[in-house]
């Protein structure tokens, strides 16, 4: 199922000077939120698939190349007419910073404009004495990795938490006023897999479709359901396995069984509820025990269900906690959990 935009917003000669850049700031997240779902479009088609006129396409993209967000891809020739140029957004236009807390460490990201990672960080989270300090610490080394035009750029920091977290840590702290007031930098607070399955939507394979089922894998199982552009999540499945493998540890069959098990009963359940054409699995684990886990999962012939890996790999939880930011400064979709 396409993405729909949402109706173009329009502001009549009346209409207040505040409405009047509510309603810009508004157009803009649609014709980013197009670019980014398409990896390019002309002019013509942003109008098209907008709903704006020509007028007021014109000037949205005045204004997103003046502020470095998007540029001017290849010419495409061999058609009738003068060659067509199409827009891209330009990955270096923005920045954010992601960081994931977990039972026993902090893992940070950088992502650009288009959800590339291009740094990460780990740090082990020894006790829930120094959690304050070892975050505040990452933080600080994920702008250290910044270039000076690049700190200029950071949209914000997004911070992910796990479904446990108060078990763990006692108490939830309130992150937000920590690191705003240690980088002045905005903060954004979500559930973990919740946030990993929402920026897949913006970068990954599903950002065409607004259905498919997410599962993020370690001991446990964590499913997402996406339908129609919205997040829903539920209660997650008891562990299936005592342990999860490594980030560099060898292949383990054991585990690649309980959870192959586990993700095709997840599916099988699914579709009694919902036809889902896409299922998209993340772990820590590294890339060839992913690809063996989807390799072990064979789904009945009359589930035409597609298997893929997440867009952000090895790294997804961090890289789903940069993403964050990106979702109300420059998106349309603001995708929820319900």
């Amino acid at each position: 199922m396409r993405f729909a935009p949402p109706p173009a917003v329009r502001v009549s000669n009346t209409a207040s000077g505040m409405n009047q850049v509510l309603a810009r700031t508004l157009n803009e997240r649609l014709i980013t939120s197009l670019l980014l779902q398409n990896d390019g479009m002309t002019r013509l088609q942003l109008g098209q698939e907008s709903g704006l006129s020509a007028q007021t396409i014109s000037v949205i993209v005045r204004a997103l190349e003046a502020d470095n967000l998007i540029l001017k891809g290849e010419a495409v020739r061999g058609r009738v007419g003068p060659p067509t140029t199409p827009i891209i957004l330009n990955p270096k236009g923005a920045f954010s910073l992601g960081v994931n807390v977990a039972a026993n460490e902090l893992s940070g990201a950088i992502v650009n404009f288009v959800g590339q990672v291009v740094e990460t960080v780990r740090v082990p989270l020894e006790s829930q004495e120094v959690l304050t300090s070892s975050l505040t610490m990452l933080v600080d080394e994920l702008l250290g990795a910044c270039s000076p035009q690049m700190r200029k750029l950071v949209a914000g920091i997004g911070v992910t938490l796990p479904d446990d977290f108060d078990s763990i840590h006692g108490s939830k702290i309130e992150f937000e006023t920590l690191l705003e007031g240690h980088t002045g930098i905005e903060t954004f607070i979500q559930n973990d897999v919740t946030a990993l399955a929402s920026a897949e939507t913006l970068f990954g394979a599903t950002r065409k479709s607004g259905d498919f089922l997410y599962c993020y894998v370690d001991a446990c199982l964590h499913p997402r359901l996406c339908l129609s552009g919205r997040i829903h999540s539920g209660q997650t499945p008891p562990p299936f396995h005592t342990t999860s493998p490594g980030r560099d540890s060898e292949v383990d069959e054991a585990w690649i069984d309980a959870a192959s098990f586990a993700v095709r009963n997840m599916i099988s359940t699914t579709s009694l509820l919902a036809k889902i054409p896409t299922v998209v699995l993340a772990s820590h684990a590294p890339s060839q025990h992913l690809q063996a886990l989807i390799d072990s999962i064979a789904m009945p012939k009359d589930q035409d269900v597609e298997v893929v890996p997440s867009y952000f790999g090895q790294d997804a939880l961090a890289a789903g906690a940069a993403a964050l930011p990106l979702h109300p400064k420059f998106m349309s979709r603001s995708d929820a959990a319900t």
